[in-house]
């Protein structure tokens, strides 16, 4: 498309903005924008070695929100490091190396004993630190013996930051250190309390003003329904945007309900004449992978189903649920059978199809039976007669049969030569070959059914490929 296909095209959108519109966009855009800050907020934390390490600016700017500051353990562990890796490089005598040598030595005590990782949640760097330094001295000539024969954890310190065996291997261990050990401390913390004894977290300074925001369009939503008449009461606006409500509370576990808000944003921009939401090539492609993960649940879920299904006919559940159903319905079923037979024969509109039928039958059986042909009776004479005699004893059949129903022994009768139909068709289906014929071809059904099933019809490279994007991006 032109530029200047594209200009008429932006130019006839903003004409069709509505300020209703406008305002989704603006509401939907400061909703991610929201989302995407307490998320960020949520895993902080989690995340900050990672922000430490490659992203220091973040850590630098969003430390002071949760109240982080330097451990001081730690923080003092380092800097007596530091300096003796200067007094190394300097090539200081080792009366001074062994100044900062002990200092260090009283620190990996208290470190031990008071643990500084562990409220941070970063005891596992004390492991790596530990373990770190054990591998190193156990590369050391020797080394393997020396360490094997150490009791705890608090040896293995003492012995790394030591001149022990000669002091010329001090230089490498605190390269090590340096390059290795020292980021694993590095990332530590300290996290200050605020007045109220909980954790110092200042996030809310950022939240408050979407949550003005928020609250202020929920309340003037709510005027404009009460004003336009929208629900039956003025009640019904916060139970109809329950999400809103919960998503303005100012605590911290009722964030996440803001989802809610972009969700049904999303839809009132989606059913928009005048937005192009829904058609978007993000909302296209949650389309696909979504319709992609949702056939190969429904697909899981088929085979599992399908496969219990064959065992429980292999198993011959379906033996028990035939017996139990027909013993059940037995008797329910032959005096309905019973009364659909007695209702057909005193039909009087079955009996003249039935007759109809019969009359033609008895025409064609005149033609073709060789036997009538050797009566000696002209044609006009025995074709009314055999119709005639047809329809006498098929009235004759009819009524008595109707007679014996409406009587209480004949229907007994007729009632119990319909159950034990009933009773042979059950044991065919349950005992006799037919059930063995059934159920071999229950079992290939079902098993061609999970062939089918199987198929992933997305990537089947003969159906027609599914367009991830359905419009010309230079459209």
């Amino acid at each position: 498309m032109s530029k200047l296909g594209r200009f008429a095209r932006l130019r006839k959108f903003a004409k069709s903005l509505t300020p209703r519109l406008v305002w989704d966009f603006l509401m939907v855009y400061l909703a991610l924008v929201n989302l995407g800050l307490i998320l960020f907020d949520l895993t902080y934390l989690w995340l900050r070695p990672f922000y430490f390490q490659h992203l220091p600016v973040i850590t630098r700017l969003y430390d002071p929100v949760k109240g982080i500051e330097p451990e001081p353990l730690t923080t003092e562990y380092l800097e007596l490091a530091e300096e003796l890796s200067e007094q190394v490089s300097a090539a200081a005598p080792a009366v001074e190396l062994e100044v900062s040598l002990m200092g260090l030595r009283s620190l990996s005590s208290r470190m031990e004993e008071e643990d500084p990782f562990e409220r941070s949640g970063q005891t596992r760097s004390l492991i790596r630190l530990l373990k770190g330094m054990q591998v190193y001295l156990q590369e050391e000539p020797g080394g393997t013996t020396v360490v094997e024969g150490m009791t705890g954890e608090g040896e293995l310190l003492q012995y790394f930051w030591s001149l022990q065996p000669v002091p010329h291997r001090l230089p490498g261990r605190v390269r090590f250190f340096d390059d290795e050990l020292e980021p694993l401390m590095a990332v530590n913390y300290y996290r200050t309390y605020d007045l109220s004894g909980k954790l110092t977290d200042h996030f809310w300074k950022i939240d408050l003003p979407f949550l003005l925001i928020f609250a202020a369009e929920f309340f003037i939503g709510w005027f404009l329904s009460i004003r336009r008449s929208t629900y039956a009461t003025w009640f019904l606006y916060p139970l109809f945007h329950w999400y809103d409500l919960l998503g303005i509370i100012p605590l911290r576990q009722f964030r996440l309900f803001r989802l809610f808000r972009i969700a049904s944003i999303y839809i009132r921009l989606h059913q928009s004449e005048y937005s192009g939401v829904g058609d978007d090539i993000i909302s296209r492609t949650v389309k696909y992978f979504a319709n992609i993960i949702s056939e190969e649940i429904s697909d899981m879920v088929s085979l599992r189903i399908l496969n219990e299904t064959q065992s429980e006919i292999r198993d011959g559940t379906h033996r028990k649920i035939i017996h139990s159903v027909a013993t059940n319905h037995r008797d329910a079923l032959s005096r309905e059978l019973a009364d659909q037979v007695q209702g057909l024969l005193t039909s009087e509109a079955a009996r003249e199809q039935a007759r109809g039928f019969l009359d033609a039958n008895l025409e064609q059986a005149v033609d073709s039976a060789d036997a009538l042909r050797l009566v000696p009776l002209p044609d006009v004479v025995l074709r009314p007669l055999v119709v005639t005699i047809g329809q006498v004893v098929f009235n004759a059949f009819a009524d008595t049969l109707a007679a014996t129903l409406s009587s209480e022994e004949g229907r007994a009768a007729v009632e119990t030569m319909i159950g034990d139909a009933i009773d042979g068709l059950v044991s065919e289906l349950t005992e006799g070959e037919l059930e063995e014929v059934v159920t071999e071809i229950s079992l290939q059904v079902i098993d061609h059914i999970k062939e089918a099933v199987a198929v992933r019809k997305w990537a089947y490279p003969h159906a027609p490929p599914r367009k991830l994007f359905t419009e010309d991006l230079g459209s």
